[in-house]
């Protein structure tokens, strides 16, 4: 949110005024002349007297985030609510329903006395119509005789319901200021009033960022105009982006990415359809094509990684190939020099005769080994440390590779950057792959999967922040998928919602529910505590950057050829003839 819009709303008296069983009176529903009142509220209240049901456009769906009034806490005897982990209010008439995700604040008053406001996330909301059950709707379908009957606010049976779930307790002070967040200790009364929670409650439950330029912006919280800014340490726990396709995961990848290069943190990104190709250029940053601008050394990976490179490798080959890399890579660390196949080659030959092995392995285990040579991408190490200054981007461009050399050279980089990391050879890095399932597939040995499990594990003890983007979260393995601590949750097919259970936080299942469904470019955002400590449903904002992702627009492709919407099949027919 801009800064003088937060500090407005910061501004504003928490406080209700005092004379209700909770401490306040009822306060009126907002009107358009409160100032906590958006302009978007006015024009619906003069469109709209109550909720019809009709879809809100975007700038609608939006409630101003403030004190502003918009239901009554209510005693719901089937769930036992109020309770501590789930209630209900009502929502006041000329007031839009909340959106799931949406967080509101019920008035309450401490064992001690104090004001309080308890901060819950909206997780449902439905209409209770009795004119409008199924007995009701058939009579009048049968027997066609005209029914009017009360709209909500002047009826006494037709009033909307919306179920919470409490997440944080703002304890105030006299002014109606926040003097702490804590955990929920104060259960609200039924009839307690229920507000918009206010921004700095919500950056302060969530552990957002509340400045700008020291955080990660991502977006708004949806429901509201409060603007989600993790803060940066956050990359040093890995982040994990996911979503179908054409849900926005790509966007909100190229979104991060703007934002770490404007706080200065280099970034090398595996880009395995070229969509970030015109991102790096506009962000200052480079596009390396494998095996021409830039090649990897045997030494970048580890004997286990080469292995897995080489066809048809079996028995006492394996162990040759083993021995023989570990001995030069013992070397190479200790000089600090790097090595290439031939001498890989010559150490395999000349290890063969000291492991008593005989020309019947060696000279196979050679000429396998040789295969390497097909893999254009090896050669002379690239110099990553004159490259990852302050703020670089470096885009490797994949596009069109095949998986098993896509998996050889991020596995290959990864090694580079750890190395280069454990030897503080830089501040820190961003390391990002598209497609993070078809690198280490759950259940299935890969080249990187050793290298990616290390950085998973203690990637910020190396300097090094993961960024992992998939559209199949199931085919991802397992221990490394849940290490990363701060998730972007777009639209998933049903089917890989299972893989998703164990990064879900505290999400409830009304919201998992909706998750398939998610709009594109907005998504659920869960993680750990020291990333965001309650799942909120965020609207990406807008990137500044182009978005090499998007679907092409085929049909305009047509048009331009001179083919113009739909034509017969005898046109068809004459066009053949």
């Amino acid at each position: 949110m801009p800064e003088e819009s937060r500090d407005g709303y910061v501004s504003q008296r928490l406080l209700p005024e005092s004379g209700s069983r909770n401490g306040s009176n009822r306060r009126e529903t907002a009107k358009p002349e409160d100032p906590s009142f958006s302009q978007d509220q006015k024009s619906k209240n003069d469109l709209n007297d109550g909720d019809n049901g009709n879809c809100p456009t975007a700038s609608e769906e939006r409630i101003a985030t403030g004190s502003a009034y918009i239901g009554t806490l209510i005693a719901f005897e089937q769930k036992q609510s109020p309770n501590y982990l789930e209630q209900h209010f009502r929502i006041a008439p000329r007031v839009f329903s909340p959106k799931p995700g949406t967080m509101v604040a019920v008035e309450a008053i401490t064992d001690d006395g104090r004001h309080s406001r308890i901060l819950e996330r909206v997780t449902n909301a439905w209409e209770v119509n009795p004119h409008e059950d199924a007995f009701s709707s058939n009579l009048r379908e049968v027997i066609p005789i005209r029914t009017e009957y009360a709209e909500e606010g002047t009826s006494t049976v037709i009033y909307r319901v919306a179920t919470i779930e409490p997440l944080k307790e703002a304890i105030l002070d006299e002014s109606g200021n926040v003097l702490e967040i804590r955990e929920v200790q104060t259960l609200p009364r039924a009839g307690a009033s229920v507000y918009m929670a206010t921004g700095d409650q919500i950056v302060e439950a969530l552990g957002l960022e509340d400045n700008p330029d020291r955080g990660i912006y991502v977006g708004v919280l949806r429901g509201s105009d409060v603007s989600v800014i993790l803060k940066r340490d956050v990359i040093q726990r890995h982040m994990l982006i996911v979503g179908g396709i054409g849900t926005g995961k790509s966007y909100t990848r190229g979104i991060i990415a703007e934002e770490l290069c404007m706080l200065g943190v280099p970034q090398v990104n595996i880009d395995v359809n070229g969509e970030m190709v015109e991102a790096a250029e506009e962000l200052g940053g480079i596009n390396l094509e494998p095996g021409i601008d830039f090649q990897l050394p045997l030494s970048a990976l580890t004997a286990d990684d080469v292995i897995n490179a080489i066809p048809s490798l079996n028995g006492n080959m394996v162990d040759l190939v083993r021995h023989a890399h570990e001995e030069l890579l013992k070397a190479s660390r200790k000089s600090g020099n790097h090595f290439l196949l031939d001498e890989l080659l010559t150490k395999i030959k000349e290890t063969g005769p000291d492991l008593e092995m005989k020309t019947v392995t060696i000279n196979p285990a050679i000429s396998r080994t040789e295969s390497l040579r097909r893999i254009k991408y090896l050669g002379t190490p690239y110099d990553w440390k004159a490259v990852l200054t302050p703020g670089a981007f470096i885009n490797i461009n994949c596009k069109g590779l095949l998986v098993s050399d896509l998996r050889i050279i991020t596995a290959a980089v990864a090694r580079d950057l750890q190395r280069l990391g454990q030897a503080k050879e830089f501040p820190f890095v961003a390391f990002s792959i598209d497609e993070f399932h078809l690198v280490t597939p759950n259940n299935q040995d890969s080249v990187a999967l050793q290298v990616m499990r290390e950085l998973a594990r203690i990637g910020r003890h190396v300097r090094i922040g993961l960024i992992l983007t998939t559209q199949s979260p199931q085919d991802v393995d397992r221990s490394i998928l849940k290490r990363l601590l701060t998730r972007f949750l777009h639209a998933i097919e049903p089917d890989q919602l299972e893989a998703l259970r164990g990064v879900l936080s505290d999400a409830s299942d009304d919201l998992v529910k909706q998750l398939p469904k998610m709009p594109q470019g907005t998504c659920i955002l869960t993680g750990a505590y020291e990333t965001i400590r309650h799942a909120i449903v965020v609207q990406v904002r807008k990137r500044s950057t182009t978005h090499g992702g998007s679907t092409p627009d085929i049909w305009s492709d047509f048009e331009a050829m001179g083919w113009v919407g739909k034509r017969p099949i005898s046109q068809l027919e004459e066009n053949h003839e």
